[in-house]
């Protein structure tokens, strides 16, 4: 059995998401051709992020 605070399990649950991401993208560059400026990613985040608050 292991014991860890809940911001040490937060933090790990946290680095484990990245991770995942991070491995997901990696497999969707694999796999396809299209590439997204930062100016894209950026304005569709800004603009997913100003949904959310409206």
């Amino acid at each position: 059995m292991v014991v860890m605070s809940i911001e040490a399990y937060e933090r790990k649950l946290f680095k484990d998401e990245v991770h995942f991401k991070l491995k997901e993208a990696e497999l969707e560059a694999k796999s396809t051709d299209k590439r997204y400026t930062h100016e894209e990613v950026f304005s569709k985040l800004r603009s997913s992020l100003d949904d959310d608050r409206a």
